[in-house]
């Protein structure tokens, strides 16, 4: 009786010791803010890199905000973003903002641009006061606005 007693607090004991240790060495999984900097950063390098290349259309404008935020997501952070880049016959306009938006040309509203969309109109010389959500049209020059944020951080940076 006394050995089977004996034997019981001894493989509590040890049950209680192993949940212990694993418990104190188990990783913490904290968010740190560094990181929606880095992505930023991180985008500034690439878009300059993509919105000097000529070969950009609709599709492939698109496919690189879509793969970004998709990348931005999987940090756990939200992401809004609109670019207008110019190319020698065209203006692109993206919206990856969440929501649609108007684009404003002249103040005027010109169309709406759905979210998640790229479109494209001919490129004038005359219209320069373009507007898209938070992005501002600056004769040759790409711009973008971008805003990565979650519950701990936002962080807001445009060109």
């Amino acid at each position: 009786m006394k050995k089977g007693f004996t034997y019981i607090i001894t493989v509590m004991i040890l049950i209680i010791s192993i949940t212990g240790i694993i418990l104190i060495n188990r990783p913490n999984k904290t968010i740190t803010n560094h990181n929606a900097q880095q992505l930023i950063n991180n985008y500034q390098e690439e878009f300059l890199v993509f919105s000097l290349n000529d070969v950009a259309d609709e599709n492939t404008i698109t496919s690189y905000n879509t793969s970004f935020s998709n990348y931005v997501n999987s940090y756990n952070y939200n992401i809004e973003l609109c670019n207008i880049i110019e190319s020698e016959e065209y203006i692109y306009f993206s919206n990856f903002t969440g929501n649609d938006c108007d684009l404003y040309i002249d103040e005027d509203v010109n169309q709406t641009i759905n979210d998640k969309t790229t479109i494209r109109i001919d490129r004038f010389i005359n219209n320069t006061n373009i507007y898209l959500c938070n992005c501002n049209y600056q004769r040759g020059k790409n711009s973008y606005y971008i805003n990565i944020y979650n519950e701990d951080i936002k962080i807001i940076y445009e060109n």
